[in-house]
């Protein structure tokens, strides 16, 4: 395999996708990336911090239901 120069389809630039990447890609059965190691990093950040927010912003509601008499 020879390294392949891609264009990043968020910010237009071109990065280079080595011999090793494309391998560790294909062993793992992921596509070609589209966006440079930049672009990937920041939106992986970004939809973490999303998550992060919605978890926080859920309320918690904590009920215990018992169906069966305890014996003890």
């Amino acid at each position: 395999m020879k390294n392949l120069i891609l264009t990043c389809i968020q910010c237009n630039t071109d990065f280079e996708f080595s011999a090793g990447e494309q391998k560790k890609y294909q062993e793992r059965g992921f596509d070609v990336p589209l966006r440079c190691p930049q672009c990937r990093k920041n939106k992986y950040r970004d939809s973490e911090c999303q998550e992060r927010r919605k978890f926080k912003d859920k309320k918690k509601h904590h009920r215990f239901k018992f169906d069966e008499q305890i014996d003890y």
